[in-house]
């Protein structure tokens, strides 16, 4: 009987502290090792540069020194998070690679998690390799994650980034791009014009690959990943899965008109009607819609999985692949994608985020409604100081990203005394769930106070 009521005090605990760790989250952004990091990137970029010669050298190394610098301000500007619940289940499938192609020297290899939702993985061609957070938030294996982490190895191994940056360099310096500049100078009129048409022949993105190179980095990726114990057809089903979201990014219907429906505060229809201004813009603007192909979207999918199959004989076989370290990951990874948006003061897109994975499962609804109650604070808070616009776009008409929008109309419409109303209203439905943490206590004593 002791020995059952032990067992049992203990669970009611273990339950208690896992309610306590999901009802919040935070991010870590700067390192405590930073300084460590810092000489990293700076050993590995240096050694790097080290072994680039030829006609252009100076010029190609002066690109990676630059980059370099870029990277570290980036990590003091918070584009990475760094947390050892996804990094120690991301070095597991490392060593599940590495452990089986020992012609990778993984001696100065490094990833970083860059805070990006955007579902990618990039290298640097140095040693530094970075995965989005949306990637872990795509796939749904072990195998994906490995093919994909392959795939940016052969990278490294084929020396892509610098092959990209050294035909950047001899395209600026060619005759051709030469006497197209002296064009522009000759011309009296429309210059403005030809000059942007110069320059856009000529950016240079360090990891913006052909699908040609693609399919390169593809076949080797294969190689490596077909050493190890992941399912091949995964590799497959890893690049369809970015096709799918390239094409559905942000394409929940989040329906805020019933989110924010409560007995005690029903939704108004008026919150969710547009108005037309003077000032309604005609350009096409997505705030989270990235240009950059190696930033947001995978060139050519179809000719690559076509590509890939063909010349391997994929054979597509039955199962869900390994999850061991993908569930490990994602208990977390949701939760700072969450955390993340709201850190940035994206508020908009925070709400959007905590729909869509609660409404899909990813999230818990202690976490769900004390995160959601924290952040109708903050856009009560932002809407008191005049400073909604700053935070949170207008809705554009001539943008793709219709939920998102929805969610912008909403919160542009809602007058301060209504935010007040709304978010008691939202406490009061999920008392019971917010009183379960001191988070959720305050938020709910604060709503509690201002409405009387």
């Amino acid at each position: 009987m002791f020995k059952n009521c032990v067992v049992f005090l203990a669970f009611v605990i273990c339950y208690l502290n896992v309610g306590a760790q999901n009802d919040t989250v935070s991010n870590t952004y700067i390192p405590k090792d930073l300084n460590t990091i810092e000489a990293y990137l700076s050993e590995i970029n240096t050694d790097y540069i080290k072994t680039i010669d030829g006609q252009y050298a100076s010029k190609i190394k002066k690109v990676y020194k630059n980059r370099d610098e870029k990277v570290i301000k980036s990590i003091n500007d918070s584009c990475y998070i760094f947390s050892p619940e996804i990094e120690k289940p991301l070095q597991n499938i490392l060593q599940n690679i590495y452990i089986v192609n020992p012609e990778i020297d993984p001696s100065n290899y490094r990833f970083f998690i860059n805070n990006s939702f955007v579902p990618n993985a990039s290298c640097y061609g140095d040693g530094m390799f970075e995965i989005n957070l949306g990637l872990f938030n795509t796939f749904t294996s072990d195998d994906e994650i490995a093919s994909v982490i392959c795939h940016e190895i052969a990278h490294k191994l084929l020396s892509h980034s610098l092959q990209n940056v050294s035909n950047w360099i001899a395209q600026f310096n060619s005759k051709e791009t030469k006497q197209k500049v002296r064009d522009v100078k000759r011309q009296r009129y429309g210059q403005t014009r030809a000059a942007l048409s110069v320059i856009d022949e000529l950016k240079i993105d360090i990891l913006d690959y052909s699908k040609e190179i693609e399919a390169q980095a593809d076949s080797l990726g294969f190689i490596l990943y077909s050493k190890t114990r992941y399912q091949q057809n995964k590799a497959l089903s890893a690049l369809k899965k970015l096709k799918v979201e390239d094409d559905m990014l942000l394409d929940h219907n989040v329906k805020v008109d019933s989110v924010f429906n409560f007995e005690t505060y029903p939704f108004k229809a008026y919150w969710l009607k547009e108005t037309t201004s003077i000032f309604d813009t005609t350009e096409k603007i997505d705030e989270f819609k990235l240009d950059s192909d190696t930033l947001k979207t995978h060139p050519e999918i179809e000719f690559r999985v076509e590509k890939l199959s063909r010349n391997f004989g994929i054979v597509k076989t039955e199962g869900i692949g390994t999850k061991d370290q993908i569930n490990l990951i994602q208990q977390i990874s949701h939760h700072k994608a969450i955390q993340s948006a709201i850190d940035r003061k994206f508020l908009d897109f925070a709400i959007y985020l905590l729909i869509e994975k609660f409404q899909n499962d990813h999230i818990s609804e202690a976490y769900y409604y004390t995160t959601m109650a924290l952040v109708l604070k903050q856009i009560y808070e932002v809407k008191a100081s005049h400073k909604l616009g700053k935070f949170v776009p207008p809705k554009n008409n001539f943008s793709d990203e219709k939920h998102l929008n929805t969610i912008r109309l909403f919160l542009h419409n809602l007058e301060l005394k209504e935010t007040r109303k709304m978010g008691l209203a939202f406490c009061l439905m999920h008392q019971n769930t917010l009183n379960l943490s001191s988070a959720g206590t305050a938020v709910y004593e604060f709503f509690n106070t201002i409405n009387n």
